[in-house]
């Protein structure tokens, strides 16, 4: 029983890690903003559905749910005239996975602190630096971006568990991304990788690797009034074979997903809610976030 479990939480495991990675529906991060702000944001996510595996994999009815709240730290600067931002990414995270193995159902449940993520973004055309009293009158243009994020293994793991929320090991991830603005909508388009460490401490004590990880989104915006904007945005990752103890897994990480962001101002706050979904996974997401 507990040979048939670790296979399936290997499995499922691995799914875990592409859906977490996957959370990159944001839009308007290629955009110019007013330097030395501090954004405070707070999330909570759902998602929950069926587990696509590869044909081969020795089961069935293979289900994953994950949801937690996260804690999201933005400030801005200026450099060399153009405008940028770093961020932090804290997420508390729980997960369940069960399926049926050769008829027997097997599943876990884990919760904890996730990765610690930290991103710094430069925009290198179309961004000047602008303070927060001149922003209302800034003309909008086609800005063009970079962004470089580091992934740090901070989460919860247990080496004697394949279902894990933290990966015990490191990412970066090079982007670069581009906004073109046009009348009351904009057009966001955005394509990295991520390169990953090796996890030297996996069930066994066992070798984990994994090739890098391909990811493209694309959002379309529409601004309602001032104080409000709505989006259509998409994502399309693939690639990230992995590997035990150099022997390729059967899985290759592959998904697409679709969501659909509204943002409204009051004031000083800012309220957004997402609703993401695709074909595996339904995402509904609600975002609160503030600034000062």
């Amino acid at each position: 029983m507990r040979r048939l479990t670790k296979k399936i939480l290997a499995i499922i495991g691995i799914f875990l890690c592409g859906c977490l990675n996957a959370q990159d529906l944001v839009a308007r991060r290629y955009i110019n903003l007013p330097v030395d702000q501090n954004f405070l944001s707070f999330f909570y996510s759902y998602s929950e559905g069926d587990v696509n595996v590869s044909p081969s994999a020795p089961l069935q009815d293979a289900f994953l749910r994950i949801d937690g709240p996260a804690l999201h730290y933005l400030r801005t600067f200026g450099l060399a005239g153009r405008s940028g931002s770093v961020d932090v990414f804290m997420p508390y995270v729980c997960a369940s996975g069960n399926a049926l193995l050769d008829g027997e159902r097997v599943s876990r449940t884990v919760c904890g602190q996730g990765d610690l993520r930290l991103r710094i973004n430069y925009n290198f055309i179309g961004a000047p630096t602008v303070a927060l009293s001149e922003f209302a009158r800034q003309k909008r243009d086609i800005v063009v971006g970079a962004s470089l994020q580091l992934s740090a293994p901070t989460g919860r793991y247990d080496d004697d568990r394949l279902l894990n929320i933290g990966s015990n090991r490191w990412f970066i991830k090079p982007e670069i991304g581009v906004t073109i603005p046009w009348r009351n909508w904009s057009f966001e388009f955005a394509a990295g990788v991520r390169f990953f460490t090796d996890n030297d401490d996996y069930v066994g004590g066992s070798k984990f690797e994994q090739d890098p990880l391909y990811n493209v989104h694309a959002h379309v915006s529409y601004d309602l009034t001032p104080r409000q904007w709505i989006s259509l945005d998409s994502n399309y990752f693939f690639g990230g074979k992995t590997f035990r103890n150099n022997m390729p897994s059967a899985i290759r990480q592959e998904n697409s997903r679709l969501g659909l962001t509204w943002s409204m101002t009051y004031g000083r706050l800012r309220i957004k809610r997402m609703v993401p979904t695709n074909t595996n996974i339904r995402t509904p997401q609600a975002l609160f976030a503030g600034h000062w």
